[in-house]
C-alpha cells in the first residue's frame, strides 16, 4: 500500500492541536473529525472561491474576477505595452494575509506559507481545466521584499519556465 499526498501534511496548526488536546481519548482524532466539529459548510463553500476562483478573460489574458478592473487593466497594459503575461502577473497577484484581513488571532507565518502553496496548488489544477489549451505559471512565494506569502500566475509561450524558482509551468 502506498499513501499518495495531495498536498504535504499540516504543520503548526495551533487550533487543532488545542482542540485534540481537549479530549482525554485522542486515538483517531484526525483533521476530519476537527472539520466535522468545527467548521461550518458555508465557510468551506465559500473558501472554495478561492481555491477555485472565477477568471475573466480578455485580450487572450486570464485574470482573476476578485482582482479585476477594467480601468486598471487598461493602465497596466499600456505600461506592459500590451505584454499580456506582465499585465496577468500584476493583477492576479493576491496577497495571503488580505484574504484573512480580519482575522484577529495569532496565526504562524507557516500557515500562511502552507496555504499560499496550497492555492497555488489548486490554482494550477483549475487553469488546467478550464483552459487546456495555454500554459501557465503559477507562483507562491514569501520574498522579504513582499507583505508576507503571495500567488500570482501568468501565461508564458510553449516550453518556457517560470522566472522564479518557486513557481511551475501549468501544462
Amino acid at each position: 500500500m502506498k499513501i499518495v499526498n495531495s498536498v504535504p501534511p499540516v504543520s503548526d496548526a495551533v487550533k487543532y492541536e488545542a482542540w485534540k488536546k481537549q479530549w482525554s481519548v485522542q486515538e483517531g482524532l484526525d483533521i476530519h473529525l476537527y472539520i466535522s466539529d468545527q467548521c461550518h459548510p458555508e465557510q468551506m463553500l465559500l473558501f472554495s472561491k478561492i481555491l477555485f476562483p472565477d477568471f475573466v478573460v480578455i485580450d487572450d489574458g486570464v485574470f482573476l474576477e476578485r482582482n479585476f478592473t477594467k480601468e486598471v487593466f487598461d493602465d497596466r497594459w499600456l505600461e506592459a505595452a500590451g505584454d499580456v503575461s506582465k499585465v496577468e502577473r500584476i493583477l492576479n497577484y493576491v496577497h495571503v494575509y488580505d484574504i484573512f484581513g480580519q482575522c484577529n488571532e495569532p496565526v504562524s507565518e507557516s500557515v500562511f506559507l502552507q496555504l499560499s502553496h496550497v492555492i497555488a496548488f489548486s490554482w494550477g489544477m483549475v487553469l488546467r481545466e478550464k483552459f487546456p489549451g495555454k500554459n501557465f505559471c503559477v507562483e507562491a512565494s514569501n520574498s522579504e521584499d513582499d507583505y508576507g506569502p503571495v500567488i500570482t500566475f501568468f501565461s508564458v509561450g510553449n516550453g518556457k519556465d517560470c522566472a522564479s524558482p518557486e513557481g511551475g509551468v501549468v501544462e
